[in-house]
């Protein structure tokens, strides 16, 4: 190949004006390098040296005040020197300088920035600050930037580096449907080194640092449009722009594509970490859990984790199912592997009778026929055994993914016939391919990966990865199944804020009034102010029946002694209404609306249902094992409003109360489908009351046998919107 310098030496290149930044930053046509220095091994000398290195045709345009020519190339004193266009300014000088820089930069019409530079964001306020005034310079000339404190970004369609990790001088990073991006740049050098080793390659890769402007849900999204990415792996330790992050996820489920990701600055030393890494601020990792799996983004553990899944989730063969065939050469690592197939969510399927009559014909009679089907020491004595056991099983419409764990082949074994033959099938079926190989000849997995076979070195990783990408196939038709919110919903609550406390709260009387309005099922009861009014209600009710205080200003009343519960009779009631007013005055709750007087709810168990509005992710919604005690099970889930009836019945079975729901002890199974109609009704309303609403807890909320419903018992709203969970 020709040098990119001698090809560029003759004639600057001028380039068509990229659509916008972003489309710049993600495949530049000319680069230049601010604080361009001559040596390659220096931050503003690498990404020179690595676009001479690995080929990029577009045009390069060193800035150095103090040189002439750096690296060989022509240098240019200034930005503003160089008559052409620049898709992309890479900034590597001292932090002082970059406003400068970027100021120069928009004036020349430059389309993004890579600000290489640090101490900003991540070291103080008044660091911070100056990040801001990036934001405003971009802002002005309708530039883009990206960092500062970031290693940049790379396109290996194009060879177009402009970053300055050295993992492209460690290994040859070669092009592939992988895309990388990272808020830590250390992090996505090492996920680089860690793809060197997997089937697919890496086509674009972006470490974000500070991300004052550009972040990773933009990224995410951008890289998504190649036709050529397949995964996007994703490290980030704030997730930002969570609406663009959602976006992206929709592109991704509609290309057939997965976006996957390792979240970081979980624990609170994690998160400390993290704030003095890129200055992130806490946030809850359950409510991120939650969006996550809400919108298809696969979480991982670790590093290898988003490797391995990567390797299998950049098939092109759909996910189609959980049914797995195990073929071995071990019947020791085949029973390891069915063990791990429940708990890796997949089944073992049943072979067709044609399937064990044509294995019969290949196996040895002392092999049998079920699966997991072990080829046994026969494949020494037979190297096609394997290929022509495997065509079989590739024929079975009842088996959605075939795993071949191999272990030990050393001497005696034809290789290269197997992994001829491995090939031949990951090519050809239409059933999903992987390769556990473990110990034996190393050539056997290095050729498998350069074949782009999914091979890995660990059963459990394997089985795992597997079963993952098969839920992941389950979820996304899950999430098919969503319907857009209608437009009518939950009508104005303007009215009611005239009866909120000073903090948003509505008593519990106004919470269950708006909720009648919403059409959920409430108890009966009425709002009283004497003791005679408290028998009366009782009287039109029946008996047993609740009484307790009714107060915006008291949220938990329990704990104060203003709620009694199975009164049976007239004294009983009297009693009671005369017991919570007086604690009422002792505990100096001001003002009263009244005492509550309603019926005892119908129900076996109790349910917690609630909504807070997320400052980063909006609605969330809770669903948990309610009671006075729902905070010390910490039996729940999260789940979204958006989300369908069969998602919100999975998060019910998710509980680990459900067993309990299913099969109550002498009455059966509870109204499980009336909390799902509850739980999609609620989501409905509390989507279309928008930012009115801030907080809702139903709690609890009974359920009662199958087909007798179940009936909210108390209620509390806040309608200013001012607290996160």
């Amino acid at each position: 190949m020709v040098s990119w310098k001698a090809w560029q030496g003759s004639r600057v290149r001028g380039t068509a004006r990229l659509v916008d930044g972003l489309a710049a930053l993600y495949r530049p046509e000319s680069i230049a390098v601010i604080g361009a220095s001559d040596d390659p091994d220096k931050v503003g000398g690498r990404s020179i040296g690595y676009l001479d290195e690995y080929g990029f045709r577009g045009n390069v345009f060193p800035v150095n005040p103090n040189r002439d020519t750096v690296q060989g190339i022509k240098a240019y004193h200034s930005v503003a020197e160089i008559d052409a266009e620049i898709d992309v300014a890479i900034i590597a000088t001292p932090a002082a300088k970059v406003l400068g820089h970027l100021e120069e930069c928009g004036k020349r019409g430059v389309r993004a920035c890579i600000v290489f530079s640090s101490g900003f964001g991540e070291v103080d306020e008044a660091g911070r600050q100056q990040q801001d005034q990036f934001v405003e310079v971009a802002r002005r000339y309708s530039m883009r930037v990206l960092g500062p404190n970031c290693q940049g970004v790379a396109n290996m369609g194009t060879s177009g580096i402009a970053a300055f990790s050295t993992c492209f001088s460690t290994n040859r990073v070669r092009d592939g449907a992988i895309a990388i991006v990272s808020q830590s740049g250390a992090v996505a050098g090492m996920l680089s080194d860690i793809q060197h080793d997997r089937p697919a390659g890496i086509r674009f890769w972006a470490a974000t640092g500070n991300e004052a402007d550009v972040g990773v849900a933009e990224l995410v999204d951008q890289a998504l449009q190649d036709p050529a990415v397949r995964v996007v792996e994703v490290y980030c330790e704030h997730l930002k722009n969570a609406d663009l992050l959602a976006r992206a996820a929709r592109r991704a489920a509609q290309a057939g594509k997965t976006i996957l990701m390792l979240k970081a600055g979980v624990t609170p030393a994690g998160t400390g970490a993290a704030g003095s890494h890129t200055g992130a601020l806490a946030q809850d990792d359950a409510v991120v859990d939650a969006f996550l799996r809400h919108h298809g983004i696969v979480r991982v553990q670790s590093l290898q984790q988003l490797a391995d899944y990567a390797q299998v989730f950049a098939s092109p063969k759909p996910a189609s199912g959980n049914r797995l065939a195990i073929l071995t050469n071990s019947g020791g690592l085949g029973v390891m592997m069915a063990d791990r197939c429940a708990r890796a969510g997949l089944e073992l399927a049943e072979l067709r009778p044609a399937t064990r009559s044509a294995l019969a014909e290949y196996l040895p009679a002392f092999a049998a026929t079920g699966n997991p089907i072990d080829v046994t020491a026969e494949l020494l004595a037979n190297s096609r055994l394997l290929g022509q056991t495997l065509t079989v099983l590739a024929a079975d419409p009842g088996i959605d993914t075939i795993v071949v764990a191999l272990g030990i082949l050393g001497k005696g074994y034809d290789v290269e016939q197997i992994v001829e033959d491995l090939d031949e099938v990951n090519r050809t079926a239409e059933a999903t391919l992987a390769v556990c190989w473990i110990g034996g000849v190393e050539y056997g997995v290095e050729e498998l990966v350069r074949r782009g076979v999914a091979t890995f070195t660990d059963d459990a990783a394997c089985m795992y990865a597997l079963g993952r990408y098969a839920s992941h196939g389950r979820q996304r038709e899950l999430r098919a199944m969503r319907e857009e919110p209608a437009a009518t919903g939950a009508p104005g609550l303007s009215a009611w804020t005239g009866v909120a406390s000073a903090s948003g709260f509505l008593s519990e009387n106004a919470s269950k009034q708006l909720l009648r309005s919403w059409d959920l099922p409430v108890v009966d009861g009425h709002l009283v102010q004497t003791a005679d009014e408290a028998v009366a209600a009782a009287g039109r009710l029946g008996y047993p029946v609740v009484l307790k205080l009714c107060s915006a200003e008291v949220t938990h009343k329990t704990e104060l002694g203003l709620v009694c519960t199975g009164l049976a009779t007239v004294t009983e009631v009297r009693a009671a209404a005369e017991s919570v007013r007086t604690r009422a005055d002792e505990a100096g709750v001001d003002p009263v609306e009244g005492l509550l007087v309603e019926a005892m709810a119908e129900g076996a168990v109790e349910i917690a249902l609630g909504a807070r509005r997320d400052p980063n992710f909006g609605m969330v919604m809770l669903l948990a094992a309610g009671g006075v005690h729902v905070e010390a099970l910490a039996d729940f889930q999260l789940v979204f409003p958006s989300a369908s009836r069969t998602e919100f019945l999975e998060a019910i079975r998710a509980l680990g109360i459900h067993p309990v729901l299913a099969n109550y002890r002498g009455i059966g199974p509870l109204d499980e489908a009336a909390l799902a109609d509850l739980l999609a009704a609620f989501a409905t309303r509390i989507a279309a009351a928008g930012s009115e609403v801030a907080e809702v807890d139903l709690n609890p909320v009974f359920v009662a046998a199958a087909g007798r419903g179940v009936t909210i018992a108390d209620a509390l709203i806040r309608l200013d919107d001012g607290g996160a969970w």
